[in-house]
Protein backbone atom coordinates (compact mmCIF):
# COMPACT_ATOMS: atom_id res chain seq x y z
CA UNK A 1 0.00 0.00 0.00
CA UNK A 2 2.08 2.77 -1.38
CA UNK A 3 0.61 6.46 1.19
CA UNK A 4 2.71 8.94 0.03
CA UNK A 5 4.87 8.70 -3.16
CA UNK A 6 8.60 7.70 -2.56
CA UNK A 7 8.14 8.06 1.24
CA UNK A 8 6.61 6.24 2.95
CA UNK A 9 4.93 2.36 2.44
CA UNK A 10 2.88 0.28 5.07
CA UNK A 11 3.94 -3.18 4.24
CA UNK A 12 1.02 -5.74 6.27
CA UNK A 13 2.12 -8.66 7.65
CA UNK A 14 -0.57 -10.63 5.86
CA UNK A 15 1.33 -9.65 2.75
CA UNK A 16 4.64 -10.33 3.64
CA UNK A 17 6.50 -12.84 1.42
CA UNK A 18 6.30 -16.81 2.87
CA UNK A 19 9.30 -19.37 2.59
CA UNK A 20 10.32 -22.56 4.07
CA UNK A 21 14.34 -22.23 5.26
CA UNK A 22 16.99 -24.27 2.79
CA UNK A 23 17.14 -26.96 5.76
CA UNK A 24 13.82 -27.02 7.02
CA UNK A 25 13.97 -25.56 10.22
CA UNK A 26 11.91 -22.66 9.90
CA UNK A 27 9.97 -20.51 8.21
CA UNK A 28 10.45 -17.07 6.43
CA UNK A 29 8.10 -14.00 6.59
CA UNK A 30 9.95 -11.65 3.85
CA UNK A 31 9.23 -8.29 4.74
CA UNK A 32 11.10 -6.25 2.31
CA UNK A 33 14.67 -6.64 0.14
CA UNK A 34 16.43 -5.36 -2.84
CA UNK A 35 16.98 -6.56 -5.11
CA UNK A 36 13.41 -7.83 -4.72
CA UNK A 37 14.08 -11.54 -6.68
CA UNK A 38 13.97 -15.09 -5.23
CA UNK A 39 18.24 -15.15 -4.90
CA UNK A 40 20.53 -14.59 -2.50
CA UNK A 41 22.33 -11.70 -3.91
CA UNK A 42 20.34 -9.33 -1.84
CA UNK A 43 21.82 -5.81 -1.11
CA UNK A 44 19.54 -5.65 2.18
CA UNK A 45 17.07 -8.06 3.41
CA UNK A 46 14.23 -8.12 6.46
CA UNK A 47 12.49 -10.66 7.61
CA UNK A 48 10.54 -12.55 10.38
CA UNK A 49 11.37 -16.21 11.03
CA UNK A 50 9.22 -18.95 13.10
CA UNK A 51 12.30 -21.19 14.27
CA UNK A 52 10.75 -24.48 14.88
CA UNK A 53 12.21 -26.66 17.86
CA UNK A 54 15.19 -28.17 18.56
CA UNK A 55 16.34 -25.69 16.43
CA UNK A 56 19.44 -26.26 13.98
CA UNK A 57 22.64 -24.53 11.67
CA UNK A 58 22.02 -21.49 10.56
CA UNK A 59 22.33 -20.66 6.63
CA UNK A 60 25.59 -19.34 5.68
CA UNK A 61 25.71 -15.60 4.34
CA UNK A 62 28.95 -15.01 2.84
CA UNK A 63 29.78 -11.19 3.22
CA UNK A 64 26.83 -10.35 4.91
CA UNK A 65 25.92 -8.73 7.99
CA UNK A 66 23.51 -10.20 10.13
CA UNK A 67 21.50 -8.86 13.61
CA UNK A 68 19.21 -10.70 15.20
CA UNK A 69 16.26 -9.80 17.14
CA UNK A 70 13.86 -12.38 19.64
CA UNK A 71 10.19 -11.68 19.26
CA UNK A 72 8.22 -14.17 21.40
CA UNK A 73 8.42 -14.76 24.61
CA UNK A 74 10.57 -17.38 24.46
CA UNK A 75 14.38 -18.08 24.92
CA UNK A 76 17.30 -19.00 21.89
CA UNK A 77 20.67 -20.26 22.78
CA UNK A 78 23.32 -19.64 20.14
CA UNK A 79 26.05 -21.72 19.94
CA UNK A 80 29.14 -20.34 18.02
CA UNK A 81 31.79 -22.20 15.91
CA UNK A 82 30.27 -25.58 17.22
CA UNK A 83 31.92 -24.81 20.55
CA UNK A 84 29.66 -25.97 23.66
CA UNK A 85 31.47 -23.08 25.80
CA UNK A 86 30.96 -20.25 23.35
CA UNK A 87 27.24 -19.68 24.09
CA UNK A 88 24.81 -16.40 23.12
CA UNK A 89 21.53 -16.71 24.86
CA UNK A 90 18.80 -14.20 24.06
CA UNK A 91 15.05 -13.44 24.93
CA UNK A 92 12.78 -10.65 24.00
CA UNK A 93 14.60 -8.65 26.27
CA UNK A 94 17.84 -9.28 24.78
CA UNK A 95 19.66 -5.62 22.85
CA UNK A 96 20.17 -6.89 18.86
CA UNK A 97 22.62 -9.52 18.16
CA UNK A 98 24.91 -8.57 15.42
CA UNK A 99 27.40 -10.96 13.77
CA UNK A 100 29.10 -11.97 10.45
CA UNK A 101 26.75 -14.06 7.91
CA UNK A 102 30.10 -16.29 7.33
CA UNK A 103 30.04 -17.07 11.20
CA UNK A 104 28.95 -20.53 11.86
CA UNK A 105 25.95 -20.88 14.51
CA UNK A 106 23.51 -23.71 15.59
CA UNK A 107 20.03 -22.41 17.43
CA UNK A 108 19.26 -24.40 20.33
CA UNK A 109 15.35 -24.51 21.43
CA UNK A 110 13.58 -25.52 24.42
CA UNK A 111 10.05 -24.51 24.25
CA UNK A 112 7.68 -23.75 21.28
CA UNK A 113 8.36 -22.60 17.92
CA UNK A 114 9.89 -19.12 18.33
CA UNK A 115 9.07 -15.79 16.17
CA UNK A 116 12.29 -13.80 15.54
CA UNK A 117 13.07 -10.99 13.38
CA UNK A 118 16.59 -10.56 11.15
CA UNK A 119 17.81 -7.60 9.17
CA UNK A 120 20.95 -8.69 6.14
CA UNK A 121 23.15 -6.32 4.58
CA UNK A 122 25.59 -6.60 2.08
CA UNK A 123 28.66 -5.25 4.15
CA UNK A 124 30.58 -4.02 0.63
CA UNK A 125 27.43 -1.78 -0.33
CA UNK A 126 24.89 -1.29 2.94
CA UNK A 127 25.42 -0.46 6.66
CA UNK A 128 22.72 -1.20 9.71
CA UNK A 129 21.74 -0.28 12.88
CA UNK A 130 18.57 -2.20 14.89
CA UNK A 131 17.02 -0.15 17.58
CA UNK A 132 14.41 -2.21 20.21
CA UNK A 133 12.23 0.22 21.47
CA UNK A 134 9.55 -1.38 24.51
CA UNK A 135 6.58 0.90 24.48
CA UNK A 136 3.48 1.06 26.94
CA UNK A 137 -0.02 2.42 26.34
CA UNK A 138 -0.57 5.98 24.94
CA UNK A 139 3.47 6.08 25.14
CA UNK A 140 5.31 8.22 22.60
CA UNK A 141 8.14 8.18 20.35
CA UNK A 142 9.51 10.61 17.80
CA UNK A 143 11.50 8.99 14.80
CA UNK A 144 13.78 11.42 12.94
CA UNK A 145 14.39 10.77 9.24
CA UNK A 146 17.35 12.90 7.37
CA UNK A 147 17.18 14.02 3.70
CA UNK A 148 20.69 13.67 3.66
CA UNK A 149 21.97 10.10 4.41
CA UNK A 150 20.14 8.24 1.82
CA UNK A 151 19.49 6.13 4.91
CA UNK A 152 15.85 3.67 4.19
CA UNK A 153 14.27 3.65 7.68
CA UNK A 154 11.67 1.19 8.36
CA UNK A 155 9.64 0.46 11.59
CA UNK A 156 8.99 -3.09 12.59
CA UNK A 157 6.12 -4.11 14.93
CA UNK A 158 7.30 -6.58 17.00
CA UNK A 159 4.34 -6.89 19.22
CA UNK A 160 1.48 -4.28 20.14
CA UNK A 161 -0.10 -2.13 17.96
CA UNK A 162 0.56 1.52 17.08
CA UNK A 163 -0.25 4.32 15.35
CA UNK A 164 1.66 7.43 13.86
CA UNK A 165 0.87 11.30 14.12
CA UNK A 166 -0.50 10.89 10.28
CA UNK A 167 -2.88 8.33 11.47
CA UNK A 168 -1.26 4.73 10.05
CA UNK A 169 -2.33 1.88 12.03
CA UNK A 170 -0.47 -0.70 12.57
CA UNK A 171 -0.32 -3.70 14.39
CA UNK A 172 1.95 -7.08 14.95
CA UNK A 173 4.56 -7.73 12.13
CA UNK A 174 3.73 -4.60 10.37
CA UNK A 175 6.37 -2.69 8.89
CA UNK A 176 6.52 1.18 7.52
CA UNK A 177 9.60 1.89 5.48
CA UNK A 178 10.16 5.67 4.80
CA UNK A 179 12.84 6.37 1.98
CA UNK A 180 14.85 9.48 1.36
CA UNK A 181 13.10 12.45 2.88
CA UNK A 182 13.09 14.45 5.91
CA UNK A 183 10.20 13.86 8.03
CA UNK A 184 9.41 13.25 11.88
CA UNK A 185 7.46 10.12 12.33
CA UNK A 186 5.83 10.49 15.69
CA UNK A 187 4.48 7.02 16.91
CA UNK A 188 2.28 6.44 19.61
CA UNK A 189 1.53 2.97 21.62
CA UNK A 190 -1.91 1.91 21.66
CA UNK A 191 -1.46 -1.63 23.97
CA UNK A 192 0.87 -2.25 26.85
CA UNK A 193 4.10 -4.22 26.16
CA UNK A 194 4.68 -2.43 22.64
CA UNK A 195 7.71 -3.15 20.91
CA UNK A 196 9.11 -1.69 18.00
CA UNK A 197 12.42 -2.32 16.02
CA UNK A 198 13.55 0.82 14.56
CA UNK A 199 16.37 -0.26 11.68
CA UNK A 200 18.73 2.26 9.41
CA UNK A 201 19.85 0.54 6.31
CA UNK A 202 22.64 2.79 5.14
CA UNK A 203 24.34 2.69 1.48
CA UNK A 204 27.95 3.11 1.69
CA UNK A 205 28.11 4.07 -2.05
CA UNK A 206 26.91 7.37 -1.28
CA UNK A 207 29.85 7.91 1.38
CA UNK A 208 31.76 7.29 -1.26
CA UNK A 209 31.00 9.46 -3.62
CA UNK A 210 30.82 12.56 -1.66
CA UNK A 211 34.41 11.83 -0.95
CA UNK A 212 35.58 11.45 -4.84
CA UNK A 213 33.46 14.77 -5.15
CA UNK A 214 35.46 16.35 -2.90
CA UNK A 215 38.54 15.76 -4.02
Amino acid sequence: MMLTKRTMMLLRANEHKQMVWKNGGGITSEIARVPNNEHEDFDWRLSIAQVKPPGGPFSIFPGIDRTLCVMSQHELYLMLNNNSDDMIYLNQDSLPYSFPGELSITCQLHSETLTDFNVMTRRTKFRHDVERVKMTAKQEKTINVLDNTNEIVFIVVGQGQVVTNNGIQMIKHDALRIDQHPLNIQISAATDDTQLYIVRLKPIFSQENDSINDI
